[in-house]
């Protein structure tokens, strides 16, 4: 009898060194991650440069309106490319995507107000 509340009470007290050893460790992840959270609001990173210029294409060689989209993760892209873009179709109701030629493209500290969406990709295949 002796030898089970003895074993009785050394699990008893493993399992509380266990429980207060898990609150420990959970008390630093916890004072961790609000360190982290300070550092970020700190120094808030600006977003790269490329995320902010766009271009402005056209859809037709003989347009005199211009689009303005935003140049994204596409840094290959060069006066006179075409490039794929998302465009409003009226009559289906839902964006499909349609190509276009660059014309222009913006300095690192330009912004449009016009340019919502980003352009999909540069293509190969000339429409026009």
């Amino acid at each position: 009898m002796e030898v089970i509340v003895t074993l009785l009470l050394c699990t008893t007290a493993f399992l509380l060194y266990l429980l207060n050893r898990n609150r420990n460790e959970i008390s630093e992840l916890k004072a961790e991650i609000h360190r982290l959270k300070q550092s970020d609001n700190a120094a808030p990173v600006s977003p790269p440069a490329n995320k902010k210029r766009f271009v402005r294409v056209i859809f037709t060689p003989d347009s005199t309106k211009c689009y303005d989209y935003l140049l994204g993760n596409n840094p290959d892209v060069k006066i006179g490319d075409f490039v794929e873009v998302y465009v409003s179709d009226k009559k289906k109701g839902k964006p499909s995507w349609s190509i276009a030629k660059v014309v222009y493209i913006s300095k690192a500290d330009e912004v449009s107000e016009h340019a919502k969406s980003k352009i999909k990709r540069k293509t190969d295949r000339r429409k026009w």
